[in-house]
């Protein structure tokens, strides 16, 4: 699907075993973006040219802690923008008139994340502690509606032009 700043996004499908208390795999086989971080490898003694680079990946225990904050912020960024939206049609329902402007109607994307687990090598081990992931992947709705994106990740200001 493309690559950001940090990073990669794929297309993938989810299907979940039980039922989701959000729309993010309400459906069998829906598709999503599978998402992975990265950085920049810069090869010996180039500069560091934008264009001159690999992607290196993080072991799994870089990975983990970042793509769970990154989970965790949308987590709460969604369920503030919830919370700020019951107070807006709060206020609204009990004016006497509507606002003198329109309030625009953001979405934050569903999100969670998918860890990926060795079966195989955990069936020798027959240990009580869990293994250790194999890989961690970010999962986002696919969103293929156009839209408007008022914030990205490389710049807090918002994109309003």
């Amino acid at each position: 699907l493309g690559v950001g700043g940090f990073k990669t996004a794929h297309p993938g499908f989810l299907t979940l075993l039980s039922a989701p208390e959000t729309l993010l795999g309400l459906h069998s086989h829906q598709k999503v973006a599978v998402k992975r971080p990265f950085y920049k490898k810069y090869p010996p003694g180039s500069s560091k040219n934008p264009m001159n680079f690999i992607f290196g990946c993080y072991t799994i225990s870089d990975e983990l802690p970042k793509l769970f904050r990154e989970a965790n912020m949308l987590y709460w960024a969604h369920a503030l923008l919830i919370f700020s939206y019951e107070y807006i049609n709060h206020c609204v329902s009990n004016s006497s008139e509507p606002p003198p402007f329109h309030i625009p109607r953001l979405h934050f994307v569903e999100a969670g994340l998918a860890l990926s687990h060795d079966h195989a090598q955990s069936g020798h081990h027959k240990s009580k502690s869990p293994a250790m992931p194999r890989a961690v992947y970010l999962i986002e709705e696919l969103i293929t509606d156009e839209f408007l994106k008022y914030i990205y990740n490389m710049d807090c200001n918002p994109m309003l032009d």
